[in-house]
């Protein structure tokens, strides 16, 4: 069980110079309103800076992620909206079926990029910076 007002595990970053893929993993293993106004901060500026740096293509591991609230979805929508508005893309890899189930319910599902696996998402923007 969580504790309540737990600090932020934060996030790992591995980038891919050669093709400009920053591969973005969170830490924590819930993803609630007592972690994600941290993380929601961090990960802005981290998007931010590596768009700066001619970075187009974000893959968010949430293979750690367990558990997700209102909160949570709403990190996952922001860090959405903030990759289309500066031309870029992200794709979500290793998530959880019923975290699947609640961005279905909350009609988000067809906004994201949806990937079993961190390597399809990786073969997707291979394959699209190859056409």
């Amino acid at each position: 069980m969580d504790v309540v007002g737990k600090k932020s595990q934060g996030l790992s970053v591995t980038c891919l110079d050669k093709d400009k893929v920053a591969i973005l993993a969170f830490n924590d293993r819930s993803l609630n309103f007592y972690v994600t106004d941290a993380l929601k901060e961090n990960l802005k500026e981290l998007i931010n800076t590596k768009i700066d740096e001619g970075y187009q293509h974000f893959v968010l591991n949430m293979e750690n992620v367990k558990i997700i609230d209102s909160c949570g979805v709403g990190l996952i929508i922001a860090a959405n909206n903030l990759t289309a508005a500066k031309s870029a893309k992200l794709y979500l890899t290793n998530i959880k079926p019923f975290i699947i189930k609640i961005f279905d319910i909350m009609r988000i599902l067809k906004h994201l990029n949806i990937f079993e696996t961190e390597d399809a998402a990786l073969q997707e923007i291979q394959q699209g910076s190859q056409a």
